[in-house]
């Protein structure tokens, strides 16, 4: 059996660990999401739709305290791009929100929400390897229809 000389192995290793770093770097995901607020027993719901990088359903579940977001949880059901009612979810990411603002109207009606922290927990499918990460969304009142909300989408992970 052969033995490597201490400076191949060591150019050996530097080179698998620079390999592993690479396949695990981190990326950014760009996009926006749009859609309404839902029924929700406690709190506020939204029901998103999903464009750019990662497109898909984004759910949320928003706890708050006179607008500020004090907890929740979201759920991104990341589809194909161009999906159709038959396709295949390509995988899904979750996590919970950390911070945030909502604009509530007088019926307690979300008009925007602002700087809504998503901390990425954890994925499955083609994501079952994301264990961490963050994303930022921010939403406004659709200036033809209050009631329907848009804004930018980031993740990093």
């Amino acid at each position: 059996m052969r033995r490597l000389s201490p400076t191949l192995l060591a150019a050996s290793l530097a080179l698998a660990a620079s390999f592993a770093l690479a396949a695990h770097a981190a990326a950014t995901y760009n996009g926006s999401a749009s859609g309404s607020q839902t029924a929700a027993a406690e709190g506020v719901s939204l029901n998103l739709n999903a464009a750019g990088d990662l497109p898909g359903v984004l759910t949320l579940s928003l706890k708050h305290e006179g607008g500020r977001v004090t907890g929740g949880s979201w759920t991104l059901t990341v589809l194909p791009p161009d999906a159709g009612a038959t396709s295949a979810e390509k995988g899904r990411l979750s996590g919970v929100v950390g911070a945030g603002t909502l604009t509530l109207d007088a019926n307690g009606i979300v008009s925007a929400a602002d700087g809504l922290q998503l901390n990425v927990q954890a994925g499955t499918g083609q994501y079952a390897a994301v264990s961490g990460g963050s994303g930022s969304l921010t939403l406004a009142a659709d200036p033809e229809n209050s009631s329907k909300l848009g804004g930018p989408l980031k993740f990093d992970f």
